[in-house]
């Protein structure tokens, strides 16, 4: 796989991750499962800028 297509995955990856988040708080769902889903997608999106960036050094 390709730096290009890892950052394009990671970026699918934290998009739904943030999907998900969202449909749980919209469906007003237990606290502990939101807190579990936003750590989820904060890690997703670090991940992504993470390999974003390592992307634009080169």
């Amino acid at each position: 796989m390709t730096l290009e297509q890892s950052i394009d995955l990671a970026e699918l990856q934290a998009d739904m991750a943030f999907d998900a988040y969202l449909a749980a708080f919209d469906e007003d769902a237990h606290p502990e499962t939101l807190d579990s889903l936003e750590t989820e997608a904060l890690i997703a999106r670090s991940h992504y800028d993470d390999l974003r960036n390592q992307g634009l050094g080169h």
